[in-house]
């Protein structure tokens, strides 16, 4: 019985449930209803039941909370169905739909706990529906009242979506003494004459809107043509995505408290080393590029002297569960390292670490410190190392030019310093890697793929080496040998990244050779692999554009938006494909919103309809192996179909209110992505997202939340925001307009008045 399957939807519709019901005793029971209950596939019975155990205690209210979490779950459940499917609850006759209905309930209460059953019977206008093994009703004691509200509120709420007026009641409770639970289900309202015929009639039109929905949505992820069916014995099911933030340990360029110049190097040097140390003893660890993706996300300067409150928030905002913080100096000819470990999640900080000794013996100086890390916290797991190459396997001159060259400014520069790290120490693959990376950002296609070529079969490196090799190739335009790399990378382990580039090298190459699939083919394999990744949504939307297909095009370009609602791009594509399905007021709209998040899509002409040879190279590649880490959508949250989209995005967005409230940004930029998913036009998240960026610093990803939200819904209060924004940005000028909007939306607004005091010029009179 504790091992028995129980829908994830019963933790999330029981939270809201009582987050409504009993709103200042919803931190008493999220020790149960954590996060993991909305991604869960197997919950375990105990801690449900003692969930129920508490609610009983909280007497008249247990059958408020029991109730909306019954009327929550039917609704989510009925939505998930298929158009095909929910037809019959719409369209048939009314005795017909009033059966359809209970069936719906079955299906409700076998999905909450998969030992229950359930047994109807109908006489006449009334219908019984018996739960035996009642996931509520298992007490020890008989209760004086029924406690299976649960299973009358999906009845009810099933008969109200068919649209059956009946009275629903229980007459037998297990947790009463009786056999079995038993709701009572009695037809009321008269039949009107005429209405079964119109039904009848609705019916044809239901199932035909039905089939043409299901065939859209079955095109949309096809695969097409003899080359997909060859190469389908490589398809590769998704797996789990991984939990939001994705966690790990954050390690931060040392501090160079002693502020000599010719230390400034070890800084990222003590960074790059702790990492992998903390990689080959087991733990996860974040790349350099996640951190400097990071960096430049929260506009922090990358080698600025950070506060301890700065860095745990960079940390927060990322999904790290620790961070690693240090320092270096020089102390009587001695060199002294400093770190320490911060816990996220606890709040813990470990106690800080140091060692000293001489220069000349740095190596040992990491991994001593390493090593006193790693046995200062549990989370350290000796003997699980990687075969991931050691930087300090190399001269610690070698190693100092590497990283010089990985903080230069300028492509040049970084040239200039791994060549000499190459000359000191050629079998240098990190150094060799960002070599090839330095020239292909500067133009130097050919020279990139000749400092590759030693670890282009690295067992290590090769996967990285191949991607910055196909994209060199990408580049030269030599699409044959692109694909050739690609798809030998492929072949050794399936990657959205590689699959992703395959699809733009199929849009970009006259011919390739046989066996290659098609673009669509390639870009939904590597949607497959990740599917919150808005970019392989967008390109395959685009190949089915390119494909004269505006139905596929406009069903994923949809979903790339909900999961990037600031692409300006997304929404211009989607406003074409919207215009060639013949929905002119949809495509105005996201035509609109494009305009508003970027110049370049002022001034586009829809009245063309779907173009007949639409504009090439808009496609997107992946210069990286590493999924971006980034705060993205639960992967609960598969399809806004699957549930009630209005009731569960207002739940989000409350629950995001909230977090914001109590400034958790992490927190409510996650739950307000979630409601935006599910409401990708809702201006309050919108909104409360963009405060709560412009809160940690990321001025730019404000600005656009903050457009979108105007877009959505024009407030004063949004305007207002978007001019702190501006304030912040140092651009008087656009904040001076916001305000002047938010004015004229709110002539009383205080705040509106004393931005525009800030920004007049100082010859204008005061406001």
């Amino acid at each position: 019985m504790g091992t028995a399957v129980i829908a994830p939807f019963l933790a999330t519709s029981l939270y809201q449930a009582i987050s409504e019901a009993l709103p200042v005793r919803v931190w008493f029971y999220e020790s149960w209803l954590t996060p993991r209950g909305f991604r869960a596939k197997h919950v375990y019975v105990s801690g449900v039941q003692a969930i129920f155990s508490f609610l009983r205690h909280e007497h008249e209210q247990y059958d408020a909370v029991m109730r909306r979490a019954g009327s929550l779950s039917a609704r989510w459940v009925h939505d998930g169905l298929t158009p095909f499917v929910r037809w019959p609850l719409h369209a048939l006759p009314r005795a017909l739909r009033a059966r359809a209905a209970l069936r719906l309930a079955r299906h409700v209460v076998r999905r909450t706990w998969s030992e229950s059953r359930v047994r109807i019977r109908w006489r006449g206008r009334v219908g019984t529906f018996a739960i035996s093994r009642s996931l509520f009703c298992a007490v020890r004691e008989a209760a004086p009242q029924p406690l299976c509200g649960f299973y009358a509120a999906v009845v009810e709420t099933c008969l109200e979506i068919a649209g059956v007026a009946a009275e629903v009641g229980i007459v037998g409770c297990l947790a009463s003494g009786n056999g079995e639970c038993v709701v009572r289900v009695t037809r009321t309202a008269a039949r009107r004459p005429g209405a079964d015929a119109g039904r009848a009639a609705a019916a044809l039109v239901a199932m035909a809107g039905a089939l043409a929905q299901t065939t859209v949505a079955a095109q949309a992820p096809a695969a097409s043509g003899a080359a997909e069916r060859a190469v389908a014995a490589q398809d590769v099911p998704a797996p789990a995505p991984r939990p939001l933030g994705g966690g790990g340990v954050l390690v931060m360029p040392f501090e160079n408290a002693s502020r000599q110049p010719g230390l400034a190097w070890l800084s990222e040097g003590s960074a790059l080393v702790l990492a992998d140390e903390f990689r080959r003893a087991g733990l996860e660890v974040m790349a350099r590029e996640e951190r400097r993706c990071a960096f430049d996300r929260l506009q922090v300067p990358p080698r600025a002297a950070l506060s301890r409150a700065t860095v745990v928030r960079i940390g927060d905002l990322i999904g790290a569960d620790e961070v690693v913080t240090g320092a270096l100096m020089v102390e009587a000819g001695d060199l002294v390292l400093r770190a320490r470990r911060i816990h996220l999640e606890s709040g813990r900080m470990d106690a800080e670490q140091d060692v000293r000794g001489p220069l000349a013996e740095l190596p040992g100086l990491y991994r001593e410190l390493a090593a006193r890390l790693l046995g200062a916290g549990p989370a350290a797991q000796p003997g699980q190392a990687e075969p991931a190459g050691l930087v300090l396997g190399v001269p610690p001159a070698a190693f100092e030019q590497y990283v010089k060259g990985l903080i230069a400014e300028s492509p040049a520069a970084q040239t200039t310093f791994l060549s000499k790290a190459l000359d000191l120490h050629p079998e240098f693959p990190e150094a060799r890697l960002a070599l090839a990376q330095s020239r292909l950002a500067a133009g130097d296609y050919r020279l990139a793929l000749d400092a590759l070529g030693p670890i282009m079969d690295s067992a290590s490196h090769g996967a990285e080496a191949g991607l910055v090799a196909a994209l060199a190739h990408i580049a030269l335009g030599s699409f044959t040998p692109a694909y050739q790399v690609l798809a030998a990378l492929q072949a050794r382990a399936p990657s959205a990244p590689v699959l992703n580039n395959l699809g733009v090298v199929r849009l970009r190459a006259g011919s390739l050779p046989p066996g290659a699939g098609s673009a669509v083919w390639y870009f939904d394999q590597a949607r497959r692999l990740e599917p919150l990744e808005p970019d392989y949504l967008f390109n395959l939307g685009y190949a089915h554009w390119l494909d004269g297909s505006p139905q596929g095009a406009g069903y994923w370009l949809r979903e790339a938006v909900r999961l990037a609602p600031t692409d300006s791009a997304a929404h211009a594509l989607l406003a074409r494909a919207l215009a060639g399905t013949g929905q002119p007021a949809e495509a105005a709209r996201e035509l609109a919103l494009a305009g508003r998040l970027s110049s370049a899509f002022e001034g586009i002409d829809l009245q063309g309809g779907w173009p007949p040879r639409p504009p090439g190279g808009l496609e997107r590649l992946k210069d990286s192996m590493a999924p971006r880490r980034a705060r993205r959508i639960d992967a609960a949250i598969e399809s806004a179909a699957s549930r009630d989209q209005r009731d569960l995005a207002a739940f989000y967005l409350e629950r995001g209110r909230r977090a914001f409230e109590r400034e958790s940004d992490r927190d409510a930029e996650s739950d307000l992505r979630r409601a935006l998913y599910l409401s990708p036009y809702e201006a309050e998240a919108h909104l409360l997202l963009g405060r709560s960026y412009l809160r940690t610093g990321r001025l730019q990803e404000a600005i656009d939340a903050f457009k979108v939200s105007i877009w959505s819904r024009d407030t004063a209060a949004a305007r207002l925001a978007l001019a702190e924004a501006y304030l912040e940005a140092r651009d008087p000028a656009a904040c001076r307009a916001e305000a002047e909007r938010a004015l004229a939306l709110d002539p009383g607004s205080v705040h509106a008045r004393q931005l525009l005091d800030q920004v007049r010029p100082p010859s204008a009179p005061p406001v």
